[in-house]
């Protein structure tokens, strides 16, 4: 292969203009059919050589067919020669016009199937996107040189260079054209990117359609330019790589959010780095103000630092290939060490060839690399699991370096705006899992943790639960614990419900929950919710903390039977002469009271039976 498709350097910048999209229909077959490139019309190459062979085999071409041919021989950018159709109609262009003529009339019926007919419109458009897929390999066929059962790299090189030919032809007449006042500012293999400074997104509509109206008069039939879409506004970065708000149709109030090859549509990141870099575009398109997207990401930072996300946007799933790496432990990826070490554990585990394994990277000792900071999910969201999200990796490591090279070319200093945010204090005791019950203190500094107060986070001793400002009102404290637990084991049994109407499960075995998808963000949610219980019932746990609680009950008690008492002598009735266990049974009746006392008592017979015998009792 001597030729290769034309892809631009594009202009790299942000642009507020439109900029028109415009694409070659079906450009290599259409190469095929309209030059009549086939390998029963090609007679080699022009130059002559010492050695003159056509595909795989010598070829020597017949001296007087060449003469008898020369005033209608074809030649290819690339200097080899074709017969045209009317000489002789090659095999592959009349294949293709086949394939595509039907793709032609499938579209055309699926336009004509009435919105009910569902069914019959997937079927037609899976149809009409396998002839689009067996068209479009019709050059990979010809081009394969290892696996291919008929290669000719002088056929492949032939149709490369028409359809680089032809593209390089569009660029210059667009870019020559004084009415239109066009720039192109990117191509690749069958498109490119038209900038129309100054003008409306209808104008813009309206151009780009004279554009390909032009161009595809000028090429021989069935050479098509399409006007796909316009970008308004966008951002080119590199090859293959651009993003921003698409248009479809001229009368389209609201754009789509397109992107290619950037952050938010590969596979190879973290869900964390595609929400932030897509959320900050979206804005920067919206309001083309620097100033708000250094805002959000400072919300965005001050999350990640305060713990509050999710686990599930930080994990990194990437193809692990075992035995194809080196047999250095250091140069294996981090997918393959966490394959590795859990093959240790179960040899059973090893990964298919190519399968993604997951992995989240963790705090690690000063100076570690990468791979000694990598490790499965389900170790980190392990209750009594040791590690640390490594907060300031996925900040300093992944997300600025991915925002910089969209934003940096609006002049924004993402290091600095990071280097500039206050730092915030650590996140409250109560909030994350207690490292006192840890049984896998590996090393020393487990043992030496600050304990922050379990209500407002500040400093404490290592005995202490409380500071020494909140723990003058003990009460309230263990009120506020009380509360905190009592929610949160609400929340234990809402997510414990849905993960059994899913899955089903038995309440013997993990609460009823048997399932850990890495998928599913219940699964995230649930065990972010059980390390918040363990770490408050560690403090529950304590004697005087079991104490103060009965007390902190006791007197609920007592306020709440004295607000029956109250309710219960507004109504008229003498309490004074109440015996203490018919007292005590007051407060079945206080829903009616209250009831009865606001002026909307029900009148049931058993509400009144209930109120009947009470005031039979007091009096």
């Amino acid at each position: 292969m001597e030729c290769l498709p034309l892809v631009m350097e594009p202009e790299s910048d942000f642009y507020a203009d439109p900029v028109v999209v415009l694409d070659f229909q079906s450009l290599y077959p259409s190469m095929i059919i309209a030059y009549n490139l086939c390998f029963c019309t090609c007679l080699g190459k022009v130059a002559s050589s010492e050695v003159s062979t056509l595909g795989v085999s010598s070829y020597v071409p017949d001296p007087n067919v060449l003469r008898d041919l020369k005033d209608h021989l074809l030649l290819t950018p690339n200097g080899v020669m074709y017969v045209p159709s009317k000489v002789r109609k090659g095999v592959l262009p009349r294949l293709l016009e086949e394939i595509l003529s039907t793709r032609i009339m499938v579209k055309q019926a699926m336009k004509n199937l009435t919105p009910a007919q569902q069914v019959l419109q997937r079927i037609f458009n899976a149809r009409q996107l396998a002839l689009k897929l067996i068209a479009n390999v019709t050059y990979g066929y010809t081009a394969a040189g290892f696996s291919g059962r008929m290669p000719c790299a002088e056929l492949a090189d032939s149709i490369v260079q028409c359809g680089r030919s032809t593209l390089e032809k569009a660029i210059s007449y667009v870019n020559a054209h004084e009415k239109w006042k066009a720039n192109v500012i990117y191509g690749d293999t069958d498109s490119m990117f038209v900038l129309l400074k100054g003008r409306s997104v209808e104008e813009s509509f309206k151009i780009g359609h004279e554009i390909a109206t032009a161009i595809t008069a000028m090429n021989p039939y069935p050479v098509t330019l399409k006007m796909e879409k316009v970008y308004h506004p966008c951002f080119l970065l590199t090859k293959k790589r651009y993003v921003g708000y698409s248009y479809e149709s001229a009368d389209q109030a609201k754009p789509s959010f397109d992107a290619k090859g950037i952050e938010t549509v590969r596979r190879d990141t973290c869900g964390a780095v595609a929400k932030t870099l897509e959320l900050s575009l979206r804005l920067f398109f919206e309001h083309q103000d620097i100033s708000k997207v250094r805002a959000y990401l400072h919300r965005q930072w001050t999350r990640i630092l305060s713990g509050r996300v999710s686990l599930q946007d930080f994990v990194f799933a990437k193809e692990v290939r075992l035995g194809t790496y080196s047999t250095k432990v250091s140069s294996l990826p981090p997918a393959a060490i966490v394959a590795t070490k859990a093959m240790r554990t179960d040899p059973r585990a090893e990964p298919r060839y190519a399968e993604r394994v997951p992995y989240v990277v963790i705090h690690g000792e000063p100076g570690a690399r990468l791979v000694d900071m990598v490790v499965d999910p389900l170790e980190l969201l392990a209750i009594n699991s040791p590690y640390r999200l490594n907060d300031l990796y996925y900040i300093n490591k992944q997300i600025i370096p991915t925002l910089h090279r969209v934003f940096g070319l609006v002049g924004a200093d993402l290091n600095r705006w990071f280097s500039e945010m206050p730092r915030l204090a650590r996140k409250s005791f109560g909030k994350c899992a207690g490292h006192a019950l840890n049984p896998q203190r590996m090393r020393i500094d487990y043992y030496y943790l600050s304990k922050h107060c379990i209500l407002c986070g500040e400093l404490v001793q290592s005995s202490a639960h409380l500071c020494s400002r909140c723990s003058q009102n003990e009460t309230a404290a263990a009120a506020a614990i009380t509360w905190r637990t009592s929610k949160l084991e609400r929340e234990m049994q809402h997510l414990a419900a849905i993960c059994r109407h899913c899955g089903g499960g038995d309440w013997l075995v993990e609460s009823g929950v048997k399932c850990n998808s890495l998928a599913c963000s219940v699964f995230y949610e649930r065990r972010k919710v059980q390390k918040e219980l363990q770490g408050l019932s560690a403090v529950a746990a304590d004697k005087e903390w079991i104490e103060l609680q009965r007390l902190v009950q006791q007197n609920y008690l007592d306020h709440k039977r004295r607000g029956d008492e109250k309710i219960v002598e507004e109504l008229g009735f003498d309490m004074t002469n109440v015996v203490e266990d018919v007292k005590d049974d007051v407060g079945i009746v206080l829903r009616t009271a209250r009831l009865y006392k606001s002026g909307v008592f029900k009148t049931g017979s058993m509400e009144i039976g209930l109120l009947l015998r009470h005031r039979m009792y007091l009096n």
